[in-house]
């Protein structure tokens, strides 16, 4: 008998196509899915036939995490200013500092959108995914039957239909869970401002301090497919 293994799942984004595999899977960045990536379905008789389909689609759209793209690519920024002050580069610094900023308020400007309800140390902030990937909750072991279903899910995420992808994988009693990073976007467009303060003052050390609180406020959650949390009521 083939030993159990794990299967992880990568959601694709915009840069990147994620694919199902045996094994463990690089981990990309999700995109919130769109409206327009929906599939189009057989047509359906009326009746109790087409109240459940709704009501799968339903379902699934709350399968999915929306991520924001403003708070990934602030988040990216920020760390690459980090790595070019470690490599003794100001300028460059400053360059992708001044990204995160612009990014950062966008991300903030919209945090509606994305912010998810959950239990964090910042309660008074909105926590906001800026990463999500898919991973198996447990082991299976590997079939003919498995990898038909895996090859279904690889087809709908080469076409960016994640919602699809994940109906495949449930059809073949492939348990999935989803793990996010999410970030406090008022906390982190703070420091982020101040972090742009300081390099024009020639502080590097303290602007690294300054995005380094941000990467430390960063949490990362899985939850099961079927309990993902709902999204943050405006107070």
């Amino acid at each position: 008998m083939q030993k159990k293994r794990l299967l992880a799942i990568a959601v694709a984004t915009a840069l990147s196509t994620g694919m199902v595999a045996t094994g463990m899977s690089p981990v990309f960045a999700a995109d919130a899915p769109s409206k327009g990536s929906e599939a189009v379905g057989k047509e359906q008789p009326k009746g109790e036939a087409s109240n459940e389909k709704k009501a799968a689609e339903e379902k699934a759209e709350k399968d999915f995490i929306k991520v924001s793209e403003d708070a990934l690519m602030s988040m990216r920024n920020l760390n690459s200013a980090r790595l070019a002050i470690f490599n003794g580069l100001p300028e460059r610094a400053q360059t992708y500092v001044d990204a995160a900023v612009a990014r950062g308020g966008a991300a903030v400007q919209d945090a509606d959108k994305y912010a998810l309800d959950i239990k964090a140390p910042k309660a008074e902030d909105r926590y906001v995914p800026f990463n999500a990937n898919l991973t198996v909750m447990n082991t299976y072991v590997p079939s003919e039957e498995n990898e038909k279903h895996i090859a279904k899910a690889n087809a709908h995420l080469h076409k960016g239909e994640k919602k699809e992808a994940i109906e495949a994988l449930k059809l073949g009693n492939i348990d999935v869970a989803v793990t996010t990073s999410l970030v406090p976007v008022q906390f982190a467009k703070e420091h982020i401002d101040e972090a742009a303060k300081l390099l024009d003052d020639h502080k590097y050390y303290e602007a690294n301090l300054a995005l380094k609180a941000v990467d430390d406020a960063v949490v990362v959650e899985t939850f099961a497919i079927d309990a993902v949390p709902k999204p943050k009521t405006k107070k």
